[in-house]
C-alpha cells in the first residue's frame, strides 16, 4: 500500500530538515537522532534523495526555459521572415539571423564534434637538408 499524501509531505519535510543540517556540517548520526531516522544511512539516503530531487526539479526549469525562450525566438523569426526574404529588409534580416543563432546556442548545436581517436600517437623526428657524416 502506497504511503498517504500527508505521510509524503512529512517526508519530504524530514528530507529538507536533514538536507539543511547536513549544509550546516552536522554529523549523520546527529541528524538520523534529530529528524527521527533509524540511523545515520538512513539519514544519507534521505540526503541524497533530497540531492536528487533538487538536480530533477533544476534540470526540468532549464529545460523549461530553454523551450519558452525557443519558442520566442521562433515567434520573432517568423513575424521578419517575410520581409526580410520578400522585402530584402537588411534590419529585418538580421534580426532572423540574430534569431537561428540564438536558437543554435539554446540547443547546443554549435558545439564541437566529439572525435574519439583510437590509434596510438607517436613522435617522431627527422632531420632533413644536411650529412649526418658531415657532424663528424
Amino acid at each position: 500500500m502506497g504511503s498517504s499524501p500527508r505521510q509524503r509531505l512529512s517526508a519530504a519535510q524530514r528530507r529538507k530538515q536533514a538536507i539543511g543540517l547536513w549544509l550546516a556540517g552536522v554529523d549523520l548520526r546527529t541528524i538520523a537522532d534529530q529528524v527521527g531516522y533509524a540511523d545515520a544511512s538512513a539519514a544519507k539516503k534521505a540526503i541524497d534523495r533530497a540531492i536528487e530531487e533538487s538536480i530533477a526539479r533544476e534540470k526540468e526549469d532549464v529545460d523549461a526555459l530553454r523551450r519558452d525562450e525557443v519558442m520566442r525566438l521562433d515567434r520573432l523569426q517568423a513575424a521578419f521572415w517575410s520581409p526580410a526574404v520578400k522585402d530584402r529588409d537588411k534590419k529585418a534580416a538580421d534580426i532572423v539571423l540574430k534569431c537561428i543563432r540564438g536558437r543554435i546556442d539554446l540547443r547546443g548545436l554549435a558545439a564541437p564534434a566529439k572525435v574519439e581517436h583510437s590509434g596510438e600517437v607517436t613522435t617522431e623526428y627527422r632531420i632533413v637538408g644536411f650529412d649526418p657524416d658531415e657532424l663528424v
